[in-house]
């Protein structure tokens, strides 16, 4: 008997290490959806291992999942072996959610255990919040990249319209991200289109940012140093710098940057006005930690000086992103300076041969996540940035900031001022509208949002000649105008129409226990016919908005950590007329999970006699999958009912084979098999009456054909109020 326990006791082992193995495996190739359930499952049998509880919460965070990122760094300090900079993770976390008195408090125990100019340069972030909020409704911030299913980031000004760096469609995808190589593009200031740059010079691996000369003949961008991709460790592919000169339509390659080194990183050049000053980022040694800024002065041959470290503007952490305004003030990413989180923006101002102290851009050109890679005029007054605050974290985007230019009225007059916009197809009133009117010079004199019903009141504008036009979904509405000599009248009214052929999804999410409504849900919305995809992460509301093409077909669910997604629910504009129809409105609903409780999974339906699982029944598992990652203990048993029709023993066999399928589905998502309870209760626990003999409808006996799971345990599961 001992001999046997102790080869089962081995062979436990031997399964963990193998989990272990496998998550580390998929870790170090940077394949971090794939480790995390991993991790998971080897965590819940041994919960003490602090290197897989790291990774777990590092995958966490770089997929975006900031919620379990969180909750797997607070268990992560509850173990012996973590170190002060878990603890300075966690409070990065907190701050990107908006959850800033839990960060202070971490921040403080962080100080405790290493106190230094870091942990100084923390609390003093979290101490400046509202000086870097103050000025938040300062800029109009539009994303101009959203309804782009790719990454979009580090704008450049470039012949009358952007070059950009994205994530290519078209091309191969990246073994690690499973996400198409970044490559240059071209495209107009609104982003509409991409137009590939320079594919003569693109590589198989990612490419760009890049900045062209003032001439347009050169180029400097970064790409891969390919030595460093042939050596074995596939953590070492560097980032170089290399450059290209045109020659009629075509570019032609030239020596790389004679400082490119494979060891190091060197990446992200960046030209002064004048070009005389070539600045970029690198870890390479010498520096203050991380990535740091580095410049290089041009020789009176045409060649670089040595780099040199630019150390009035670099910190321990990383320095990246550097960009030059007309008048040579240095603009770069930090996420090592005071700021709200994640990388933040800084401006350090030209003086004569130096630059001065960095300043914060602040809200809202600044938020809790990455916002980075700025271009912009010398006064700040307008320009683009590059940041993942909209949509999905995982996804950058280019938004454009503009100075909102209010000016006081000089001259109050008695006159109000009424501004109603509707929909052009079928003029109902439109809500939330941004209204913008400007006087003869350009300049916005009055900004506001139309209320529900469509509706906006100014009073006290002084008399002048102004123009009146709308924005919703980055669609405008048609202009009308006020003449000065309408203000002699005590009322004007003025009306503008909002021509977007496309309907409007309004939607909601809401907590299936008592109808409240769910923010932090990443809603999904995808176009099936034409395979484009947007998200949008609810507030406090619950509320969210798609705009939707026209003969399409959609599908709509709702994600948020720690709760059972939504069903996936189908919707279509085929059939619908514009003319007569605006809004296509949605509820989706989820819930928390809570010990013994037993949810019922809808849309599992099976063929007559069969037990496939279907294309419909898989996305109702896959919603159960989910929840069952994020909650790694979680033990459920899985049961399929039948109705009445057919004998007892027939019905009894039908159902376990049913749950039975449903099980072996889940199992190939590598949920562990002692996790999963499989069985047929056959017709024995009907929910309705409809029992042997007795004369049902047909939606009455499919009442009972359900399969449903019930929480047999689950210590992690959130104590669920109803």
């Amino acid at each position: 008997m001992k001999k046997t326990l102790l080869i089962l006791l081995c062979l436990f082992s031997v399964t963990l290490y193998a989990q272990k193995s496998q998550a580390d495996a998929k870790f170090k190739l940077y394949e971090y959806s794939e480790a995390i359930p991993l991790y998971q499952q080897y965590l819940g049998k041994n919960p003490g291992d602090y290197e897989a509880s790291r990774n777990l919460a590092l995958a966490y965070g770089y997929t975006n999942n900031i919620s379990g990122a969180i909750a797997a760094y607070k268990s992560l300090l509850s173990l012996n072996k973590a170190v002060p900079e878990d603890w300075y993770d966690l409070v990065q976390l907190l701050r990107i959610n908006g959850d800033l008195a839990e960060a202070r408090a971490y921040a403080i125990q962080y100080q405790q255990k290493n106190d230094g100019g870091k942990a100084q340069n923390l609390i003093k972030s979290l101490d400046m919040y509202d000086e870097l909020m103050a000025g938040k409704d300062g800029y109009l911030i539009t994303n101009k990249t959203g309804e782009h299913q790719q990454s979009i980031f580090s704008a450049n000004f470039y012949q009358g319209g952007l070059m950009v760096t994205a994530e290519n469609l078209q091309g191969r995808k990246n073994e690690w991200t499973g996400r198409g190589y970044t490559k240059l593009f071209l495209t107009d200031y609104d982003c509409r289109n991409l137009i590939p740059f320079a594919p003569e010079l693109m590589s198989d691996l990612n490419d760009g940012p890049a900045v062209v000369s003032t001439d347009g003949k050169t180029i400097y961008y970064t790409t891969i140093n390919k030595k460093s991709v042939l050596e074995q460790d596939v953590n070492t592919s560097k980032l170089q710098i290399s450059t290209a000169t045109r020659q009629g339509a075509k570019w032609i390659p030239t020596t790389v940057f004679i400082y490119n080194d494979k060891r190091y990183n060197m990446a992200h050049p960046a030209l002064s006005s004048d070009e005389k000053m070539l600045m970029f980022s690198s870890d390479k040694p010498g520096g203050k930690g991380g990535m740091d800024l580095y410049s290089c002065s041009k020789n009176p041959d045409g060649s670089w000086s040595e780099p040199v470290n630019m150390s009035e503007l670099n910190t321990t952490e990383n320095e990246i992103f550097p960009a030059f305004d007309a008048s040579g003030n240095v603009y770069f990413a930090s996420n090592g300076l005071p700021g709200l989180g994640g990388l933040d923006l800084f401006v350090s101002k030209k003086e004569g041969n130096t630059f001065g102290a960095p300043v914060n851009m602040k809200a809202p050109i600044n938020s809790s996540y990455d916002d980075f890679s700025v271009v912009t005029d010398d006064h700040q007054d307008k320009g683009y940035i590059s940041t993942n605050r909209f949509g999905t974290p995982e996804t950058d985007d280019l938004a454009h900031f503009s100075r909102r230019v209010i000016e006081q009225p000089k001259q109050a007059s008695g006159t109000q001022v009424i501004i109603t916009v509707t929909d052009k197809y079928t003029s109902i009133p439109l809500p939330y509208v941004l209204v913008t009117l400007k006087d003869d010079k350009s300049n916005v004199v009055f900004q506001g949002m139309t209320d529900p019903n469509g509706v906006l009141v100014v009073d006290e504008l002084p008399p002048d000649n102004y123009r009146i036009q709308g924005t919703l979904n980055d669609v405008t509405t048609t202009i009308s105008t006020i003449g000065k000599e309408e203000f002699s009248q005590e009322l004007i009214e003025k009306a503008v129409t909002h021509n977007d052929p496309r309907f409007t999804l309004s939607g909601v999410v809401t907590n299936v226990h008592n109808d409240q409504p769910v923010p932090g849900v990443t809603v999904t919305c995808e176009n099936t016919v034409s395979n484009r995809t947007n998200t949008r992460v609810t507030g406090e509301d619950g509320k969210f908005f798609f705009q939707l093409e026209q003969a399409s077909d959609f599908k709509v669910t709702g994600e948020a950590h720690g709760w059972l997604s939504s069903e996936v629910i189908y919707e279509t504009t085929k059939g619908l007329d514009r003319s007569k129809d605006l809004y296509v409105k949605l509820k989706l609903s989820m819930q928390q999970p809570s010990a013994n409780e037993v949810i019922r999974l809808d849309k599992i339906y099976y063929d007559y006699d069969k037990c496939d699982i279907k294309p419909r029944a898989a996305e109702e598992l896959d919603r159960l999958v989910k929840l069952m990652n994020d909650f790694p203990d979680m033990i459920i048993e899985l049961s399929s009912h039948t109705d009445s029709r057919g004998s007892d023993d027939y019905n009894q066999k039908l159902s376990q084979c049913r749950a039975d399928a449903a099980v072996t589905y889940i199992l190939a998502k590598r949920i562990a098999k002692e996790r999963i309870i499989a069985v047929g209760y056959g017709e024995s626990r009907l929910v309705n009456g409809c029992s042997n003999g007795v004369n049902c409808t047909e939606a009455e006996h499919q009442a009972n054909r359900r399969t449903e799971f019930k929480i047999v345990s689950c210590a992690s599961c959130p104590r669920v109020t109803r």
